[in-house]
């Protein structure tokens, strides 16, 4: 479990992996969040599953290559093993760059509960959480599963699946993001009432739980158990 920084928890998503019998190892990237500028060394111990959490930072930005080289090799040597992997906002991102796709700062970013449009019915038109002002490209030889004005929003390559929401949101989570500098700062010049949005995510994240347990499900049962000279199928 990739933990960029101590606020970028799996919440939903950890809860219902162990729910389904997975134990989580985190592996926290940045302990101090007001300190991105740090130097990374990746675990090299053989995991069944790896998940990718989400950032305040961007791929681009010079004070996280300290440790984003090290996470992109990371991503391709896992991937290219064959080892089962779910990004997550930043997490989609990473694996986008790690494979020759490209993120940019986002035309529309987006944030609060919106809808995708979605090539397969195991990954829900949402509403999902969204908070990010990036968007990235589908790298080659992956297959785009989801996308909506604002661009690509969930792409599988073999055992891999990248979503660019957040799948793992709950009130308590964006409180706690809230408190963090910048954070509210973030969404009220987006135009969102913080106190507002964090009302609306205590609904939604038990409206959404069972559309978060189907993609979850469909990703351990189907994607991660892929054949892989058959993985590109979305």
């Amino acid at each position: 479990m990739v933990e960029h920084d101590p606020l970028s928890t799996p919440e939903r998503v950890g809860a219902y992996l162990e729910k389904r019998g997975a134990t989580l190892v985190p592996f926290v990237v940045v302990e101090d969040i007001r300190d991105p500028a740090v130097t990374a060394t990746f675990p090299d111990d053989p995991h069944d599953l790896v998940v990718l959490m989400g950032s305040p930072w961007s791929v681009y930005e010079d004070r996280v290559q300290g440790w984003l080289g090290p996470e992109l090799e990371f991503i391709r040597s896992r991937l290219a093993a064959g080892v089962p992997m779910l990004g997550i906002c930043f997490g989609a991102q990473a694996m986008s760059a790690a494979l020759g796709g490209k993120v940019s700062h986002a035309t529309r970013p987006e944030y609060g509960w919106t809808g995708v449009g979605s090539a397969t019915e195991q990954i829900a038109e949402g509403p999902w959480f969204q908070f990010h002002h990036d968007e990235f490209t589908v790298p080659e030889g992956a297959v785009e599963l989801a996308r909506n004005e604002s661009g690509v929003q969930s792409f599988r390559t073999g055992r891999g699946l990248a979503v660019q929401f957040h799948p793992e949101m709950s009130g308590q989570l964006l409180a706690s993001w809230c408190r963090e500098e910048g954070g509210a700062q973030e969404l009220i010049a987006a135009g969102h009432d913080p106190d507002g949005l964090i009302e609306e995510s205590r609904y939604w994240e038990v409206e959404s739980q069972p559309a978060l347990e189907r993609m979850l499900d469909w990703f351990l049962d189907e994607v991660a158990g892929a054949d892989q000279t058959n993985s590109g199928e979305g």
